[in-house]
């Protein structure tokens, strides 16, 4: 009875302080968060997200993240603050999570009159072709005749498309042909080297390993022809094209060794592709980038997981590079549901534990809002561990300012949505 009555005691203490904590926390949100309006893509009055303007001026590169590949409302969300970020930022490329050949085959046939969602079909994973990004291409093409183009780009290393199967050696061999590259010249080997990089691409999105001997052979040949473009770029007779094929070698290299390594290769070329994009191919411009928010993190150490304590991220090497230039824009919600895709669980977002960020946000009552991390006026809540679901909407212990500059907030979440119809068909 004694100790029931204790408990009752501790309790009674308890939950008016946690209360207290939790409205501190909203009325904190309430005065400090930007209240956003909507996240229809169509919407192209940016009343409501005018005052990020302030914010991101000094940034060049701005990583929008998604907590999983399937994640509509986040899409959404994206494609609205793309439009934005173009027209009243200067930001000019949109940097996918995608096959840095695949995205490059995509914007010249876009500017060749291709329909961008069309090119964009055979590049990126098809779970980026949704209703809710579908005006983000249309966007492009809108666009992609003014003075202000937005340029669609790759940074991985993968091979993610239908342009790597389709044409990817037409095009390398095409261009070898016109610098009279010494790997030609045996036609034999050539051949061999043809059909080890289709095992290559074939197999890029699996955990499978090429052969030793496969693996041996595509080394050997794109150390050679890495060689022999990066002597005409020295020279100073390199063109947009020989930097382009150079860093596609460099990227070749990586993925044909990748499985034999347990490090994080991949994020370290993505960070490598973006510097590339920003200081060779399109100097001069600001770039989006569009990917998982566990790449675009940064400062693993502050997340309670082993997997991001040991691994740097394409964030960390952003950060580095780039310091404050650098703004990585996390999100998460606060209810709803994904359903059960490939080798994706089952997700369904509706209770948060009161130490959460979520929980405080959904207190709002707000559709959507907008924190900024790198505030000066933090109070000691936000910069301590709070749980957070930025990753996978699985709940994490994690100092959200140090991992992340800013987190938009969408109370609902939704499964994004396939298109009805296929290009061209009623």
């Amino acid at each position: 009875m004694l100790k029931q009555l204790l408990l009752l005691m501790l309790m009674g203490g308890w939950f008016p302080s946690m209360a207290q904590d939790t409205d501190k926390r909203v009325a904190y949100i309430q005065k400090t968060g930007i209240l956003i309006q909507d996240m229809e893509p169509s919407n192209e009055d940016f009343t409501d997200l005018l005052p990020l303007k302030s914010i991101l001026k000094d940034t060049e590169i701005i990583g929008l993240g998604e907590q999983t590949h399937y994640d509509g409302s986040t899409f959404q969300a994206k494609t609205r603050l793309i439009k934005f970020l173009h027209q009243e930022l200067g930001y000019s490329v949109i940097a996918f999570e995608g096959g840095f050949y695949d995205c490059y085959k995509a914007w010249q046939e876009t500017q060749n009159g291709k329909p961008a969602l069309d090119a964009a079909r055979k590049a990126i994973y098809p779970f980026w072709i949704s209703a809710e990004t579908e005006e983000l291409f249309r966007y492009i093409d809108r666009q992609k005749n003014t003075d202000h183009p937005l340029l669609m780009a790759g940074i991985d290393c993968k091979f993610s498309g239908v342009n790597s199967a389709e044409s990817l050696s037409h095009d390398f061999q095409e261009y070898l042909e016109s610098i009279q590259a010494e790997a030609l010249k045996d036609s034999l080997q050539w051949v061999k080297f043809d059909v080890s990089l289709r095992k290559a691409i074939k197999i890029s999105d699996y955990h499978t390993k090429l052969s030793t001997q496969d693996t041996l052979l595509l080394h050997k040949a794109f150390s050679g022809i890495l060689q022999e473009i990066t002597t005409r770029v020295s020279q100073g007779t390199g063109s947009p094209q020989d930097l382009f094929w150079q860093q596609f070698c460099r990227n070749a290299l990586v993925e044909v060794t990748r499985k034999f390594s347990s490090g994080q290769e991949r994020d370290r070329q993505m960070a490598q592709n973006l510097n590339f994009l920003q200081g060779e191919l399109y100097k001069s411009h600001k770039t989006i980038v569009w990917a998982a928010s566990s790449h675009l993190t940064y400062g693993g150490e502050n997340i309670d997981s082993e997997f991001y304590r040991r691994n740097l991220r394409l964030g960390d090497y952003l950060k580095n590079t780039y310091a404050d230039r650098y703004y990585n824009i996390g999100f998460t919600g606060y209810e709803g549901k994904i359903g059960k895709l490939l080798f994706f669980p089952l997700i369904k977002v509706k209770k948060h534990k009161k130490n959460s960020i979520e929980y405080a946000l959904g207190q709002t009552q707000q559709p959507f809002l907008f924190l900024d991390l790198n505030r000066q006026d933090l109070p000691d809540w936000m910069q301590a561990q709070l749980i957070a679901r930025p990753f996978g909407y699985r709940e994490l212990g994690m100092n959200l300012p140090k991992v992340m500059d800013g987190l938009f907030y969408t109370r609902k979440i939704f499964e994004r949505q396939a298109l009805r119809t296929a290009p061209g068909k009623k």
